[in-house]
């Protein structure tokens, strides 16, 4: 038994009439008429009571019509499921991403994504950027959001946002005062940072930042998450540079001022493996590029 089978009965069984079954299905009554003789003919079964003048389904005729219908209804569903999916417009993605990537442009992005393909499913994790190299490679998620430069062999990168370092200062801070703050005041200054494995890119950023201004950061305290380092600098216990994206959500007891003169500027970049290049990768990958 072929789908066909199933076509040319529903066809006869809905019109009840060979010859507008065969214009209906675009071919000739008799192969029609042979196609469905076949198909009784298999099943052992009668499915349409005929005469010269009428054509009525059988009690076992009205039964397989309703499960024809749902087996032809099923292909379909299943065809445009898989054509969807072809397209990267249904499945699953999972995305690691660091915590001050949604102070910047992660929320715009999945929020376009969401209008755009609201059959994927989005499974989301905060992962450190160490943690996201470990799962791309192990395939627990598909796209990393992470703070460049990282090295890693085998992965690809696309920047989605750049964006200037602007400097965290507790609020009763002798620098709070000031417009802007040049680097070469911050020298002596004790810093707050992420740690430099779980944010290696920002780390580095920062401390070419500081070498280009003249000195190295006296660390004098480690976090895992931006909004521990945030908390900690309100805390007094240093300053630090951040992501100028963090700074637009006011945090009691922060200031946050510019950089005077060229500020150093830090990225957000999607990673991803080209040899798991999946349609849902691709597509969030068009969605997410902001050219």
């Amino acid at each position: 038994m072929e789908l066909r089978h199933l076509r040319y009965f529903v066809a006869v069984a809905e019109e009840l009439h060979f010859h507008r079954a065969a214009e209906r299905l675009h071919i000739s009554q008799p192969p029609l008429s042979q196609q469905i003789r076949a198909l009784e003919a298999e099943l052992d079964v009668l499915l349409l009571e005929r005469n010269r003048r009428s054509v009525s389904l059988t009690p076992a005729g009205s039964v397989f019509l309703h499960e024809a219908r749902a087996i032809l209804d099923a292909v379909e569903a299943a065809t445009e499921a898989a054509r969807s999916a072809a397209r990267g417009e249904s499945g699953r993605l999972a995305i690691g991403f660091v915590g001050s990537a949604m102070h910047g442009a992660l929320p715009g992005v999945l929020r376009e994504h969401r209008l755009t393909h609201p059959n994927v499913a989005l499974a989301l994790t905060e992962l450190p950027t160490a943690g996201q190299l470990e799962a791309l490679a192990s395939g627990r998620i598909d796209v990393g959001v992470l703070r460049p430069p990282v090295r890693e062999p085998g992965l690809a990168f696309a920047t989605i946002q750049t964006e200037p370092f602007v400097v965290a200062l507790p609020s009763d801070h002798r620098l709070a005062t000031q417009e802007e703050v040049a680097l070469a005041d911050l020298v002596e200054e004790p810093f707050v940072l992420l740690s430099r494995r779980e944010a290696p890119g920002l780390h580095l950023s920062l401390a070419e930042a500081m070498s280009a201004a003249g000195g190295v950061p006296r660390v004098v305290q480690e976090a895992r998450e931006m909004q521990t380092v945030v908390g900690l600098v309100a805390a007094g216990l240093g300053v630090s540079l951040v992501p100028a994206s963090v700074g637009d959500d006011a945090h009691h007891g922060v200031a946050y001022r510019p950089v005077a003169g060229t500020a150093p500027v830090v990225e957000l970049a999607l990673a991803w493996r080209p040899d798991a290049l999946s349609p849902v990768v691709e597509a969030f990958l068009v969605t997410a590029d902001p050219g």
